[in-house]
């Protein structure tokens, strides 16, 4: 006697659904290591940019540097009782051996 309904093929499908909802389980518990190693490569290799760029130079051993800064500020008041801040920074160095 042949039945109407096939259990084979639905039960095919419930194994193929929990396969596929074990591997996103997998993946995403996975989530938070593979980010923790990328932001490890991160943080040392801008380290390694960091340290390289902060190495004392040999020719800097014998320079003095100065640096003055002068600034100004001017407040006006509209006429409809509104502000107009302006500022103006002037900054020099100087470098001497």
């Amino acid at each position: 006697m042949k039945t109407v309904f096939s259990l084979d093929r639905g039960q095919s499908v419930i194994e193929i659904a929990l396969l596929i909802g074990i591997i996103g389980l997998v993946v995403i518990g996975m989530e938070a290591y593979l980010r923790r190693g990328m932001q490890g490569k991160v943080k040392s290799l801008t380290d390694y940019i960091i340290s390289d760029q902060q190495a004392p130079d040999e020719d800097a051993a014998d320079t003095e540097s100065s640096t003055s800064l002068k600034s100004t500020m001017t407040n006006q008041e509209l006429l409809g009782g509104g502000r107009k801040l302006t500022g103006k920074e002037e900054s020099t160095y100087q470098y001497s051996q």
